[in-house]
């Protein structure tokens, strides 16, 4: 029943999509739980209400992460589905991979080869993850905040240790949903976003957490759980936590951003760059620090300025 569900929801996108005369491909690969590599394919196009729409069309598996071989996979699901991307494909778009965007021997370069109209664009999206990601590791406190970051997320994922950290979020925060600690992706900034909320949110559970895994009888458990409980107490911790949290209220919303024109994007990416400026001005400054001082206090730190 849901394949059938499936399958009339992709015809209605389909028919939208050849109904509109020309379209742009949005690829991109990912692995899934079962460490199986699947691409994603995603048309953008222009509806008869002369809006900007995105879809997903099909979600495949791959077997070999080379250029000609996702590209095959591309050609196979245009052919299923009666996509004439060799006429009707103006532009594609994906991520810095040489795999995707190599001018020899990338999808891009196989596509252009039957339709050089299809103009290629670096996804506005993964260049600001490698902006912000190469900006913060220009910095080596930013650098060490982010690695300790990793080794409380690393140490937490063990399963008993993930029980208790649930738990702990049952008893402080009785009436919130329980979140798991997430991890890290070296391509998506925002999942740095999504670990930096969980800590945030759940503070006072994971330092009980990390305060009862320091009594554990296991022979590593007590000595890794006492040091992060001192790192991530300290007032130059929460410093960090608190100013990142606000970094990521400007950036996660041009991340999120799809159905916007380049135009659209570029100013939302100035408006972005202004408001991280404004970061920098004494005034705000005294705003996070005083707002990290109040976190102290209602977290019960023992640090609550800069020794």
């Amino acid at each position: 029943m849901l394949n059938v569900l499936g399958e009339m929801v992709r015809e209605n996108i389909l028919f939208k999509i050849k109904k509109s005369g020309v379209f742009s491909f949005i690829i991109d690969t990912t692995t899934d739980v079962s460490n199986i590599e699947q691409l994603s394919l995603v048309i953008r196009f222009i509806n008869e209400n002369e809006e900007v729409e995105e879809r997903l069309v099909a979600l495949e598996n791959v077997s070999d992460a080379r250029g000609i071989c996702m590209f095959n996979v591309l050609c196979n699901i245009c052919e299923k589905y009666d996509i004439d991307w060799e006429n009707k494909l103006c532009a594609q778009s994906y991520d810095g991979a040489s795999s995707m965007q190599g001018q020899y021997s990338g999808v891009r370069a196989y596509i252009q080869g039957k339709n050089p109209r299809a103009i290629y664009v670096w996804c506005f999206s993964h260049i600001l993850n490698l902006v912000v990601v190469d900006t913060c590791d220009t910095s080596k406190t930013m650098r060490n905040f982010f690695g300790d970051l990793q080794s409380l997320i690393a140490f937490l994922r063990a399963r008993k240790r993930t029980a208790i950290f649930l738990n702990q979020q049952k008893i402080c925060y009785p009436d919130k949903r329980v979140c798991r600690m997430k991890n890290f992706s070296s391509t998506r900034w925002t999942s740095h976003g999504h670990a930096l909320t969980v800590i945030f949110e759940k503070y006072k559970a994971l330092t009980n957490t990390l305060q009862e895994l320091s009594n554990s009888t296991e022979r590593d458990t007590p000595s890794m759980a006492t040091n992060l409980v001192s790192t991530i107490s300290s007032f130059k911790f929460v410093t960090h936590l608190l100013l990142m949290e606000n970094i990521f209220e400007h950036t996660k919303s041009i991340i999120h951003i799809f159905t916007i024109t380049i135009i659209g994007f570029i100013t939302m990416v100035d408006n972005c760059a202004r408001k991280l400026s404004e970061l920098r001005k004494d005034l705000h400054l005294d705003v996070l620090l005083a707002d990290v001082k109040m976190f102290s206090l209602e977290n019960e730190l023992e640090e609550v300025w800069f020794p």
